[in-house]
C-alpha cells in the first residue's frame, strides 16, 4: 500500500514538472502572467508530493519494511536508528531520489523569493528548473525506482554498507547534492539571460549569492569526503585523486572560476559570455560526476555498481551540452555589449584573468585525467589507468601560482597599474616572511625530508604562502587605512571584500596543510603485548592485556589499546581496531586510532593480530604532518564564503532597456 502511494506521489511529481516546464515556456514567449503562476505553482506541488513520498520511504524505514527491495538491499534489523535514517540516499535509487527532493525544494525557494528586478526573466528560469527535475522523475519511475517491491519479504535486509556507517557520511552526500543543486540555480538564470537577452544587475546579484551559496556547501562537502576517507579506509590519507573525488571536485573549481568572472564583469562589465559558459559549465559538470558515480564506468570505493541509470544520465549529458551549445550559439551575439569603456591592462584585472586561467588549467588537467581510461577502453578496449603521480606533477605549481595570484592580485586595484604602498608592501611582506616560513619549517619537521626535490619545494612553498598572507594583511591595513579605521563603515560596505579576504587566508593555509603530504612518516611493526615500538620519537606501548573484544552498536569491535608518549610524557590512548558486522560474516573493517596536535596527526592502523590469545598484533604507524591545517582551512574558507553572501552586492549597471513587466 504504501510503496504504491511512494510511487504514484512520483509519478504525480513528474506530472507536475512536466506540466510546469510546458505553461513556464509558453509564458516567457507570450508574456502570460496567469500561464507563469500557475507553473510556478504546479512546480511547488510536485516539491511537496517529492517530499511526502520522502517520508514515506523513511517511515517504511523505520517499519523495516522489506517488502521495499530498496529497504531489504540496504537496511537491516540490527541498524541504529540513525544509520536508518541515512540508509535513505546509501545506494543508487534513494541518493537519486534524495537529489530530487532537494533540487525540487531549492526550485521552489529561487521561484518565491527572487528580486521583482528578475521577475521578467523568472518564466525562462522556472522552464530551465522544471525540465531538470521532469527528467529526474522520469527517472525515478523507471530506471531508479525507491518504492520496487519484493515479495514475499524477506524476514531481515542485507544492511546498509559498513563503510558508510560513519558520522561524515550522514552529511556529505546531502551536503553534495545541496551544492549540486545550487549549481542548477546559476545554470537557469544562465538560460533566461541568453533567451532574453540581456544581463542585468539583478541577474548578477542572484548568480552570484547562488554560485557563493553552492561553493560554500560543494568546500564543505568535499572536506567532509575527505575526512570520512581519512578515518575509515585506513590509508593514511584525504585525497587520492580516485574519479569519483575528482568529480566533485570538478564543479567546485568551475564554480570559483565563475565567482572570478563574476567579479570582473561587475567592475568592467566584461566577460558576460564566459560568466555564461560557466554557469552552463557548472551544472555540466554536476551531472558528469553524478554519471561518473552510477554508470560503473570507474572503479573506486566510491561508485556504486553498473545499472540502467547510467546510460540514461549520458544520454542527459549528451543532451544538455547539445542544448546549451545551440541556445548559446543562437542568442549569445544578442547580449547586449558592455557600455563601459573601461580597457584591460595590468591591474586588478589582470591578476583575477590570471586565477582564472590558473583555475580552468587545472579543471581540464582534472577533466582529461579522469576521462582519459574511459574513452582508451571505449575506442581501443584497453583501459589505461591515469594515477595521482599524473595529477601531483600539476597541481603544486597551479596551487604556488594561485598563491603568488592570489597576493599580488589584493595588493592591485581595479583599472590602474598603480599598487598603493608597493615599496613599503614588499619590504613588509619579504622581510616578515623569514620568520613565520622559519617557524613553520622548524615546528613542521621539514628539514627532515628526504629528497632534494620535496626538501625546495616546501621550503619555497612555505615561504611563499607567509609571504601571501603578509600581502593580504597589507591589503586589509590599506583598506582600514583608506576609511580611517572606522569599522562601522568597512563591515557595512565590504562584506564582500572581507569574505573573499578570509576564504583567502583559508586557501593559503589549505596550501600549507598539502605541503605537509611530502614528509609523512610510516612505519609496519609487530608489537606484542606489553611491549614498545619507535616511530620519529613517539613511543607505542601495547596493553599487556592485549586484544579488547566488546560488542559496539550492530558490530563486534576488536581493538589493541595503544599508549603513545613522547618526551617521556603520555599523550592519549589509541585503539585502533577491526570490526565484524553479522551482516558480512568473516569480513573485517578498519577502525582507525588518530590523534594529533597542529602539526602532527598520529595515526594508527591495526592491519593483523592473534586471533587465538590475541597477545600479538601488527600495526602500521603514520606520522601525518599538518594534516589539520587542511581541516582548519576549510573551516575558514566556508565561513569567508558564508560572509560575503551576505554582502550589499550593487552588481553591474548594466543596461536592461529590454525590460518589461509581464502582460
Amino acid at each position: 500500500m504504501l510503496a504504491n502511494l511512494g510511487f504514484t506521489l512520483l509519478l504525480l511529481c513528474l506530472v507536475c514538472t512536466s506540466y510546469s516546464f510546458l505553461s513556464a515556456t509558453v509564458a516567457a514567449i507570450m508574456r502570460h502572467r496567469q500561464l507563469y503562476l500557475s507553473a510556478k505553482f504546479s512546480l511547488s506541488w510536485s516539491a511537496v508530493l517529492c517530499m511526502v513520498a520522502a517520508v514515506i520511504l523513511w517511515y517504511s524505514y523505520y517499519q523495516r519494511d522489506y517488502s521495499f527491495l530498496y529497504i531489504a538491499k540496504t537496511s537491516s534489523n540490527d541498524l541504529p536508528w540513525v544509520y536508518t535514517f541515512t540508509a535513505f540516499w546509501s545506494s543508487l535509487e534513494g541518493s537519486h531520489f534524495l537529489w530530487t527532493m532537494i533540487l525540487s525544494v531549492i526550485a521552489v525557494i529561487v521561484m518565491w523569493t527572487h528580486s521583482r528586478e528578475n521577475e521578467h526573466i523568472m518564466p525562462y528560469v522556472v522552464a530551465s528548473l522544471a525540465i531538470v527535475l521532469a527528467w529526474m522523475f522520469y527517472l525515478l519511475t523507471s530506471h531508479s525506482d525507491p518504492f520496487a517491491r519484493e515479495l514475499p519479504a524477506p524476514p531481515d535486509g542485507n544492511g546498509m554498507n559498513e563503510l558508510l556507517q560513519n558520522p561524515y557520511m550522514t552529511s556529505h552526500p546531502p551536503l553534495l547534492f545541496l551544492g549540486y543543486t545550487g549549481l542548477a540555480v546559476p545554470f537557469g538564470y544562465a538560460i533566461a539571460a541568453l533567451c532574453y537577452g540581456d544581463i542585468t544587475e539583478g541577474w548578477l546579484r542572484t548568480v552570484r549569492r547562488w554560485t557563493l551559496f553552492a561553493w560554500v556547501v560543494l568546500t564543505a562537502a568535499i572536506a567532509l569526503g575527505g575526512r570520512w576517507a581519512y578515518v575509515e579506509l585506513g590509508w593514511a590519507g584525504y585525497w587520492a585523486w580516485d574519479p569519483v573525488e575528482n568529480s566533485s571536485l570538478m564543479p567546485w573549481l568551475v564554480a570559483t572560476a565563475l565567482l572570478h568572472s563574476l567579479l570582473i564583469q561587475e567592475k568592467l562589465g566584461h566577460l558576460k559570455r564566459l560568466s555564461l559558459m560557466l554557469c552552463f559549465a557548472g551544472f555540466f559538470m554536476s551531472y558528469f560526476g553524478t554519471f561518473i558515480t552510477r554508470s560503473g564506468v570507474v572503479s573506486s570505493v566510491h561508485a556504486f555498481a553498473e545499472s540502467p541509470i547510467g546510460p540514461n544520465y549520458l544520454s542527459f549529458l549528451g543532451c544538455l551540452a547539445f542544448a546549451s551549445c545551440v541556445i548559446y550559439a543562437v542568442r549569445a551575439p544578442s547580449l547586449l555589449p558592455s557600455e563601459s569603456n573601461k580597457v584591460w591592462g595590468v591591474s586588478k584585472e589582470s591578476a583575477l584573468v590570471v586565477t582564472l586561467f590558473l583555475l580552468l588549467s587545472l579543471f581540464a588537467i582534472v577533466f582529461i585525467g579522469t576521462i582519459f581510461p574511459i574513452i582508451t577502453e571505449w575506442a581501443k578496449g584497453q583501459r589505461i589507468s591515469i594515477q595521482a603521480p599524473y595529477f601531483n606533477k600539476f597541481a603544486p605549481w597551479i596551487g604556488l601560482g594561485l598563491i603568488m595570484s592570489v597576493a599580488l592580485g589584493n595588493l592591485m586595484r581595479f583599472q590602474s597599474n598603480k599598487i598603493p604602498g608597493l615599496k613599503s608592501a614588499m619590504i613588509w611582506a619579504t622581510s616578515l616572511s623569514f620568520p613565520i616560513s622559519a617557524l613553520l619549517i622548524i615546528q613542521g619537521n621539514v628539514l627532515q625530508t628526504t629528497g632534494r626535490f620535496e626538501l625546495g619545494a616546501q621550503v619555497v612553498g612555505m615561504y611563499l604562502t607567509a609571504w601571501a598572507f603578509i600581502a593580504l594583511c597589507y591589503d586589509l591595513k590599506t583598506k582600514l587605512k583608506d576609511i580611517r579605521y572606522n569599522y562601522r563603515l568597512f563591515f557595512s560596505r565590504n562584506l564582500g571584500y572581507l569574505g573573499a579576504w578570509v576564504a583567502h587566508v583559508g586557501f593559503i593555509i589549505a596550501i600549507l596543510g598539502f605541503l605537509g603530504n611530502y614528509r609523512g612518516l610510516e612505519k609496519q611493526v609487530q608489537i606484542a603485548a606489553g611491549n614498545t615500538a619507535e616511530l620519529n620519537g613517539y613511543f607505542f606501548f601495547f596493553d599487556r592485556q592485549g586484544i579488547d573484544v566488546t560488542n559496539e552498536l550492530n558490530y563486534t569491535l576488536y581493538a589493541a589499546p595503544l599508549t603513545v608518549s613522547k618526551d617521556g610524557q603520555i599523550l592519549d590512548v589509541v585503539r585502533p581496531a577491526h570490526s565484524v558486522y553479522p551482516t558480512k560474516v568473516g569480513q573485517t573493517f578498519h577502525e582507525i586510532g588518530v590523534i594529533g596536535s597542529l602539526w602532527n596527526d598520529v595515526y594508527v592502523v591495526l592491519t593483523d593480530f592473534d586471533r587465538e590469545e590475541g597477545k600479538s598484533a601488527n600495526f602500521n604507524l603514520h606520522i601525518n604532518p599538518t594534516v589539520r591545517f587542511v581541516w582548519i582551512s576549510i573551516f575558514i574558507m566556508c565561513a569567508g564564503g558564508t560572509i560575503a553572501i551576505f554582502d550589499r552586492y550593487r552588481g553591474n549597471r548594466s543596461s536592461s532597456r529590454y525590460h518589461k513587466d509581464f502582460i
